[in-house]
């Protein structure tokens, strides 16, 4: 089993790393156009692998996590509680980051699928995966708060938010144009997110180490986060500041 996870663990950094060079090829692509269209597509697919493969290498570690953590390994009771539990609130704030990551995607995804098949975001399996990412942002949340660990407590937290902000958008019967381009690019912009904080804490953990002693070490996770918010925060005004004043332009240009 040991073998297996870490299998999947160099695919989910191979996947992760072609996912992150191609982040930001659609995002200054012309929108709609055809190379933003098609490296998009490549782009998620790569995300999918990331989250599947991350899924599934963190059920095998909350299955097993002594045998994966120390391998071959002979521990007294006391050892392995302590590595068990330790590799267990790791396992599960990594699933969480594997789910947070898969349904931003799906989101995304869906968002252009619904002006041909609308309701499609309003499925029972994806609220449902919407549920189970905000069920673990809230768990992950709550182990934060207990062990006062602020790297738990702060993504448990953003996981509840986006969890709870794409959920708002299934529950319209009809999404406008500017509501779906606003989820579309949520959903991605969201996932980008997850592929650049991975980098940041993980590949770039030794940079950090020497410029972020501590723990101003945090710093690393939520930088992605934090510049990421802030521009779906600013593409949401945007594009909505867009709807409300295109009708009265509109208006105007027929008077």
């Amino acid at each position: 089993m040991s073998l297996i996870h870490s299998l999947l663990v160099y695919t989910h950094i191979l996947f992760g790393a072609v996912a992150l060079s191609l982040f930001w090829l659609p995002v200054v692509a012309k929108k709609g156009g055809r190379r933003h269209r098609q490296v998009g597509r490549y782009y998620a697919s790569a995300m999918y692998a990331v989250a599947v493969s991350a899924l599934i290498s963190c059920l095998l570690l909350l299955s097993d996590p002594v045998g994966i953590r120390r391998p071959g390994e002979t521990l007294d009771t006391a050892t392995a509680a302590s590595v068990a539990r330790g590799a267990r609130m790791g396992g599960l704030f990594l699933l969480m980051l594997a789910v947070l990551t898969f349904a931003s995607v799906r989101h995304g995804l869906l968002a252009l699928r619904e002006r041909r098949q609308p309701g499609v975001l309003r499925s029972p399996m994806h609220r449902g995966l919407l549920l189970m990412l905000g069920g673990l942002g809230l768990g992950v949340a709550g182990i934060g708060l207990a062990y006062a660990n602020t790297l738990l407590l702060i993504f448990g937290a953003i996981s509840m938010v986006v969890s709870i902000s794409m959920f708002r958008e299934t529950l319209p019967q009809r999404l406008s144009a500017t509501q779906r381009t606003i989820a579309h690019l949520g959903g991605l912009i969201g996932s980008g997110i997850g592929a650049h904080t991975a980098f940041f804490a993980f590949g770039g953990a030794r940079f950090f180490a020497d410029l972020l002693p501590g723990q101003w070490q945090t710093l690393a996770w939520v930088i992605a986060p934090v510049v990421g918010t802030v521009a779906i925060i600013r593409l949401n005004r945007r594009y909505r500041r867009a709807d409300t004043t295109t009708p009265v332009a509109k208006h105007s240009a027929q008077g």
